[in-house]
């Protein structure tokens, strides 16, 4: 496990520096996972560990198309889908997107430009539900400060798991 928590780290500082993580990093904790759950369940668990991450790819796929999700945290999830399996997957989804939602509420609070994006979105909601007319929504891609890595949440969870917090 020691390997896996090596290969986040290795994407998380990818992502807070460079804002990618790299395929080699990806296809790294793929194989690691893969081989862990091939070790500990035989062909059929690898087999399970293959199916769970194209499901993860068909979940979370159309997030990216509409520009919620990085390209790199869609993979990044993939590769948590090659060591977790079933409820445990679950469970790991559910705390890195807790975690996510508790940074973007302390981003929210610190800085300006977040609170704006908020506003502005909240505003946008607002005028579509009572016109009924959607506009493009634009955002700022030049302002680093208000994106979410979800890089460093799928870190925070991985290592709750392992510590076995649950």
């Amino acid at each position: 496990m020691g390997i896996f928590i090596g290969i986040f780290c290795v994407a998380v500082f990818m992502d807070l520096r460079f804002y990618k993580i790299p395929n080699l990093c990806i296809l790294a904790g793929m194989a690691v996972g893969l081989n862990m759950t091939y070790v500990s369940y035989s062909v059929e668990g690898a087999l399970g560990a293959c199916a769970a991450a194209g499901l993860i790819f068909m979940a979370f796929y159309p997030f990216y198309l509409a520009g919620g999700l990085g390209a790199g945290d869609v993979k990044l999830l993939m590769t948590a889908g090659c060591f977790a399996a079933g409820e445990r997957l679950i469970q790991y989804l559910l705390v890195t997107f807790a975690a996510a939602a508790a940074i973007a509420a302390i981003k929210t609070m610190l800085f300006r430009e977040s609170r704006e994006r908020f506003l502005y979105l909240g505003r946008y909601l607002r005028k579509a539900a009572l016109t009924g007319s959607v506009d493009n929504y634009v955002t700022d891609k030049t302002n680093k400060r208000c994106v979410i890595r979800l890089s460093v949440p799928a870190l925070i969870s991985l290592l709750m798991m392992c510590a076995g917090l649950y």
